[in-house]
């Protein structure tokens, strides 16, 4: 069975420290005011009973998702075997469909990469290009699990890596033996938003549900 894998965070272990956004940043050099993942803080009741709550936020990785629908360049967002799904800078045009179709704001246009993939024959099915060069396009970008990692054989992304609440957990679901499908079976998970109807491949084990209502809200606005 080929390796499927997901991402699992224990909010009951997360501390809101955001090392895991500040280490994404650093190590896929995302730019300035831009996210791949992201730590939502929210208060929410009142004293004596407020409560302060954290959510860690990524892309989902979903199994039906709808950005590789809405990419009009075949194969510039696609899903690996693996599930994880991908960004082909080299096929981006950099139009952003993919950007507003992503339900949870997972997605940017990175300011500082142009496209290579000459925009001129798609022209006239994406306006979003239409009467543009490559020089004045940018490709789109996303949270991939640290992907240069996993295809050097790290099967540990960044943000893994450098969580001091030993929160996340990486692996692959599809083996029964793997530490985060042992935590899948053993704990009551969700996903975020399921209602979006794109099956989430990121877990949280959440004892409060309220985090998913209080902080709410696209990973890039």
């Amino acid at each position: 069975m080929p390796k499927k894998y997901a991402l699992l965070v224990d909010l009951r272990k997360c501390v809101g420290c955001t090392s895991c956004q500040v280490s994404c940043k650093m190590e896929n050099a995302v730019p300035l005011g831009s996210f791949r993942s992201r730590v939502d803080i929210a208060d929410a009741g009142e004293y004596p009973k407020a409560k302060r709550m954290f959510f860690p936020k990524m892309c989902n990785q979903c199994d039906k998702p709808p950005c590789i629908k809405s990419c009009p360049v075949k194969g510039a967002t696609f899903k690996r075997k693996d599930g994880v799904v991908v960004v082909d800078r080299r096929k981006c045009i950099g139009c952003g469909r993919c950007v507003t179709d992503c339900p949870y704001g997972a997605r940017f246009i990175h300011p500082n990469i142009p496209v290579t993939n000459d925009p001129t024959p798609f022209a006239k099915t994406v306006k979003e290009v239409r009467g543009k060069k490559a020089a004045d396009l940018r490709v789109v970008d996303k949270c991939d699990y640290c992907l240069h990692r996993l295809d050097a054989g790290i099967e540990e992304p960044a943000c893994v890596r450098n969580c001091s609440g030993k929160s996340r957990f990486f692996g692959d679901v599809n083996d029964p033996k793997s530490e985060i499908s042992r935590l899948i079976a053993a704990n009551k998970t969700s996903t975020w938003s399921p209602e979006f109807g794109t099956k989430p491949g990121v877990y949280f084990i959440a004892p409060d549900k309220d985090v998913f209502t209080a902080a709410d809200g696209p990973i890039n606005g």
